[in-house]
């Protein structure tokens, strides 16, 4: 028995090591695939970046270009097919190829039903949700959108004085209240306490936004998941079982932490609604708990049949961990990018001041401000401006609208050619956003390019566009049925950092704008470039 076992020890590690370097040539030889392979595209349809044929050294070709320099195969895309109303391939390497429309199109893209083009699907590709976000697989919406629409969206004016006083304070611990010498702060280590704070303050409460430990689990998890989801996806379908669990396994530890510091609130909260003496009924006097864990209980016990899935502990707490990941870091990239867009803009003193001038106008003067309501956030055009500016200029996504083909037959598109299942099909926000046709100087920063008003519809006056307004021709938050739908949240977050910001520092002014750079589809702000900044004396 012991030489047996002796035997298994000995040979194990071989098997492993074995098992190992197959997969690693399964992947390779997938990679290789993907670099020549056409993805059953009919041949009508032209890919770009392949040179004048489209032989399989163009395709391969264009795919490493894709992986080093999508932007320029945009660029090149719109110029020479979008803008002459032609349909184009885009190659990419990590994902696939995507299937490219025309503007004239996207209402076609829009009209189509989720039976046949799937938003859904792109995004649970694109972050490889099945293996990132645990749990909330079980269920059909890991970030339950019903209850962001329904719950979050309708209640964010009775949180604008909490996310204020959230601002405030945590504005002051990572940029400090020194009035005299300038501070230098890496922005992005800075927005993502902010935005973090502040989206936790709404979603659990000042107990759990205060709580450093819950924050840094928050804060780490948002970090990786991007990273881990880019990894696993370079792998072949069959062995993304094997490899995801080992990818997304820091992901894993994070989220079982933080399961553990919030399943006492949920189990809490699922005891209380079983208890007959007090339920879901108020006592005279008595207030509701007000946050995502009462709100996911609500929304599940208020179906004529209750899902005993939607009251799994483990389901609302991994739908958590997920909701902070979409509220948080889509915000800290905007944030982060706006900050350095103002900084780098010749204006830069000019428009943090009339920033500054708005919010006083809008809330009072900083040591004795009227209250941050709904109202008065909705009335701070200038920051609003600001913000949908840059996530114009330097938005966090290459794509606008983008569809999955899900109908087993595969669908026609508007010009003839059919495509098979499994194949995206869009439009590229990037190439619209900066299009001199849509918008005069588009490659430069205008801050307040949208308080006179862009994009009027036919033959209406030019009136201001908000940051949660969506059109064909802002897709910061996509455009759609399928929007962002938790952008109003995003929106009024933003808004009230930006706000304080403005309100409470100046900005020392660069020359030169750090660059963005692109990973796998992310377009990722300046991650460890610094600015300096300074309290206002009055």
């Amino acid at each position: 028995m012991t030489s047996l076992s002796g035997a298994i020890l000995m040979i194990a590690p071989r098997v492993l090591g074995a098992a190992c370097t197959i997969a690693l040539i399964i992947t390779f030889l997938n990679l290789i695939h993907r670099l020549f392979s056409k993805a059953s595209l009919p041949s009508s349809l032209p890919w770009v970046g392949v040179g004048e044929h489209n032989s399989s050294l163009g395709r391969a070709r264009a795919h490493l270009t894709s992986f080093f320099h999508l932007p320029k195969l945009l660029d090149e895309g719109y110029m020479k097919y979008s803008k002459n109303d032609q349909t184009y391939v885009l190659p990419y390497f990590i994902n696939g190829p995507q299937v490219i429309l025309p503007p004239s199109q996207i209402l076609w893209l829009l009209e189509q039903p989720d039976d046949v083009l799937s938003q859904e699907h792109v995004n649970r590709q694109f972050l490889e949700a099945k293996y990132a976000f645990f749990h909330a697989n079980r269920v059909k919406e890991p970030v339950h959108p019903e209850v962001i629409q329904h719950q979050l969206t309708k209640k964010i004016g009775n949180f604008a004085d909490d996310i204020a006083d959230e601002a405030r304070a945590v504005l002051e611990d990572v940029w400090g209240t020194d009035t005299t010498e300038w501070r230098e702060v890496r922005v992005y280590d800075t927005m993502l306490p902010i935005i973090a704070r502040l989206s936790v303050r709404v979603l659990m409460g000042p107990e759990f936004c205060r709580d450093e430990t819950f924050m840094t689990i928050c804060s780490d998890f948002i970090r990786k998941v991007a990273i881990a989801a880019a990894a696993i996806s370079l792998f072949p379908t069959f062995l993304k079982p094997i490899v995801g669990p080992i990818f997304t396994l820091f992901d894993y530890i994070l989220y079982l932490r933080c399961k553990s510091i919030l399943m006492p609130t949920i189990r809490e909260r699922l005891h209380q609604l079983r208890t007959p003496d007090t339920g879901k009924l108020l006592v005279e006097g008595q207030t509701t708990h007000n946050d995502f864990i009462q709100w996911s209980i609500d929304h599940a016990v208020s179906k004529p049949v209750v899902n005993p899935v939607e009251l799994d502990p483990r389901v609302i707490a991994a739908r958590f961990s997920v909701l902070t990941f979409a509220a948080i870091q889509s915000s800290v990239i905007t944030l982060t990018n706006t900050i350095f867009d103002l900084a780098a803009s010749p204006e830069c003193v000019e428009s943090l001041e009339a920033m500054h001038d708005e919010v006083v106008c809008e809330i009072g003067a900083a040591d004795n401000p009227k209250g941050w309501s709904k109202k008065a956030v909705g009335g701070m055009r200038h920051i609003d401006s600001a913000l949908r500016e840059s996530m114009r200029l330097n938005g966090f996504l290459e794509r606008g609208v983008m569809k999955m083909v899900v109908a087993p037959e595969g669908v026609t598109l508007p010009d003839g050619s059919h495509i098979p299942y499994g194949t995206k099909v869009g439009v590229s926000g990037y190439s619209i956003h900066h299009d001199e046709g849509n918008y005069p100087d588009a490659g430069r920063y205008n801050a307040f390019r949208f308080v006179r008003g862009q994009e009027p519809a036919s033959g209406e006056e030019k009136r201001p566009r908000g940051l949660i307004n969506t059109s064909e021709k802002f897709m910061g938050f996509s455009h759609g049925s399928h929007a962002c739908p938790g952008r109003f949240f995003a929106a009024n977050q933003l808004k009230i950092a930006l706000g304080h910001i403005a309100l409470l520092y100046e900005i020392e002014p660069i020359s030169e704008r750090p660059v963005n750079r692109w990973f796998f589809g992310h377009i990722a702000p300046p991650l460890t470039e610094t600015l300096r900044v300074r309290r206002r004396a009055g």
